[in-house]
């Protein structure tokens, strides 16, 4: 039966309450989960809300958590991503003491990305004290990320730990992007021990680079799985990403060679940027005629980018490596040299963040190349409806309005879709119906999308004679397992 749990806060013998209090639980952003014990209280990540608005992302990751921080005992991180990780500086702030477990490689890549974080916010309030007269604070600084890090304890892949007597937790990939992990948790509450399976971001079959590849897990209790590409119309095949290398290959000889033109691709900091940096070598790398420079416009794609090199070992060390020792390829460092490549008339790839284009180097070099009817932009990745990246994928006028101004809309505009780091529908029905639990919890997905998976899969396990029951996750859902 398809159902859905409210909210209860009373306790009940030898039960654990899983709280889902995120804002993951309607939309894809803001991870945070609350499982409570009679020992212990645990959160299944703290990550940050991210809108297209400065005013509203405050507004939601400033407010009070629904817990008592000094309470939680333990953190559990699938992956460094901010939407995942952004909030739990904030606990910090606030007096936390609680270990942060992750799998190997998340501790670096979170310290880069929450330093990152933590320089934002603080920008963000001062640009909303400035336009909105309010009296924003940041809610965490970088004192508060270097105390995060000294609680954090990573563990290998498959490495089954006991953390207490009634807590044992293990990583398996997820295939997301690098050093990315389901969580399996086992509890004892009383003389039961029950097994939490939680996705974190689930990736796909096609192959990427830099990542351990996904492996399911069997069986558990309650099992908490992303939706995030849930709708059955988006699914993407091997045969799409053998396609849209093809479409790359194709605008990048017509623009920068025929047209001597410019190619931007916005990109996210982390794994989208390392990636198509070794797409483009795998296709031009060998090609001595090839000539076109190709700069890495991201201050925090190049940090991660470092980071990288730090955690990748043998034939994935040395792909990374080779494509950055590439000649044709510039690691732009300053705002002043990006305006000043911004200038020149000659024709070259950016790979820019950020993804979205609400803000970053792909936000200024837009406003260059889109008037340009010889240049071209590439989207490789998700985009909300409201961001300029999703404005432009869907724009037909004849005009795009940047911070005030108005630019006439020109260039190319190619979208391509096999380069999602997420799980498509058909896996994903396939891997949840065969999951053998009590009951599926879905979140991290758009509310309306997830209803109606969340009635197709319980019809694909009704199909199976399996008893499993699906939960479609709000903000005022409480389970009892």
């Amino acid at each position: 039966m398809y159902c859905c749990r409210r909210w209860i806060m009373a306790k009940a013998k030898n039960k654990i309450r899983v709280n889902f209090c995120g804002e993951n639980a309607r939309e894809v952003t803001g991870s945070m989960t609350h499982i409570v014990m009679s020992n212990h209280e645990i959160l299944l990540e703290c990550g940050l809300y991210q809108s297209n608005s400065p005013r509203e992302d405050y507004k939601v990751n400033s407010q009070k958590f629904p817990f008592k921080v000094r309470d939680i005992d333990y953190i559990f991180l699938s992956h460094a991503h901010i939407d995942h990780s952004g909030l739990i500086p904030k606990l910090y702030a606030q007096g936390c003491k609680a270990k942060i477990i992750c799998a190997k490689g998340t501790k670096d890549l979170f310290k880069v990305l929450a330093l990152d974080s933590a320089y934002i916010i603080n920008r963000d309030c001062e640009f909303l004290n400035k336009k909105y007269k309010m009296k924003a604070s940041p809610f965490y600084t970088e004192d508060d990320v270097y105390t995060a890090l000294k609680y954090v304890q990573e563990y290998e892949y498959g490495e089954l730990v006991q953390l207490a007597d009634d807590i044992s937790v293990r990583f398996v990939p997820s295939g997301h992007i690098i050093a990315a992990a389901q969580i399996e948790l086992w509890l004892t509450e009383g003389n039961q021990t029950k097994k939490i399976l939680y996705t974190g971001d689930l990736g796909n079959s096609i192959p990427k680079y830099y990542v351990t590849p996904f492996e399911p897990v069997q069986k558990a209790n309650l099992a908490i799985c992303e939706s995030t590409y849930s709708d059955a119309i988006r699914q993407v095949t091997k045969k799409d990403r053998t396609t849209d290398l093809w479409k790359i290959n194709t605008v990048v000889k017509e623009v920068c060679q025929d047209k001597n033109g410019k190619v931007l691709f916005p990109t996210f900091s982390l794994d989208r940027t390392q990636n198509m940096l070794t797409f483009l070598y795998d296709m031009f790398g060998h090609d001595e005629n090839f000539k076109v420079p190709i700069l890495l416009d991201s201050p925090l794609a190049s940090k991660l980018t470092g980071t990288y090199l730090k955690l990748l070992k043998g034939e994935d060390r040395k792909r990374l490596e080779d494509a950055l020792i590439w000649n044709n390829v510039t690691i732009v460092d300053t705002y002043e040299d990006s305006q000043s490549w911004q200038r020149m008339k000659k024709p070259m790839i950016i790979l820019a963040a950020s993804g979205f284009m609400q803000a970053g180097r792909s936000r200024s070099w837009a406003k260059t190349i889109l008037p340009d009817s010889k240049s071209h932009i590439i989207f490789i990745g998700f985009a909300t409806d409201g961001s300029l990246s999703g404005k432009l994928r869907q724009a037909k006028t004849k005009t795009i309005t940047i911070d005030g101004k108005a630019y006439a809309n020109r260039c190319g505009i190619t979208t391509l879709h096999s380069f999602s780091s997420h799980i498509q529908h058909d896996e994903m029905l396939k891997y949840y119906s065969e999951i053998i639990c009590e009951k599926i919890c879905l979140v991290h997905g758009e509310y309306k999308s997830k209803c109606a998976f969340g009635k197709e899969l319980q019809e694909e396990i009704n199909k199976k004679n399996k008893t499993n029951k699906v939960v479609v996750a709000n903000k005022s859902t409480s389970l009892l397992i």
